[in-house]
């Protein structure tokens, strides 16, 4: 089955709604993979809005999950060269890309907590909880520009 923009689109805010009702139950490393897929669809949605040889079937979608790579592809694409958001949406996926990848849908909490201890995204007295929060609004804050992208 092919997806298309709004097959992605859709499905980038329905990971994030989820997300947000895993993080509200405490659910952290679920949260935190769902928040991550919802950031993975929309930069999928704008390579699909934007690029007309994925959209005729002629160049694969097939990137794998980095985000990095992803938002490096809607950038050669010319989606970002007018917008005054780019920069802030490149640290943020960047940031974000170094605490996520797909393999995080087999951890649990105290896997998570392992994971970011050691890549010293948790440090001191900084709970899972307030990191998972932060890495909530941040994917938020990027699939909402997205969106706003996807509307233009």
């Amino acid at each position: 089955m092919q997806l298309g923009e709004k097959d992605y689109r859709l499905a980038g805010l329905a990971r994030l709604r989820e997300s947000g009702l895993a993080l509200d139950s405490d659910m952290f490393a679920g949260s935190v993979y769902l928040a991550g897929r919802a950031v993975e669809s929309m930069l999928r949605a704008l390579i699909w809005r934007n690029d007309s040889e994925v959209r005729t079937g002629r160049k694969s979608l097939d990137t794998g999950h980095d985000l990095r790579e992803l938002l490096q592809r809607v950038s050669n694409l010319g989606v970002l060269a007018d917008d005054e958001h780019r920069e802030a949406l490149a640290e943020a996926v960047q940031r974000l890309g170094r605490l996520w990848h797909n393999n995080m849908r087999f951890f649990h909490d105290d896997k998570l907590r392992s994971y970011w201890w050691q890549i010293k995204a948790i440090r001191g007295k900084r709970t899972l909880k307030q990191a998972a929060d932060e890495y909530y609004e941040s994917c938020s804050a990027i699939v909402k520009r997205c969106e706003a992208l996807c509307q233009k």
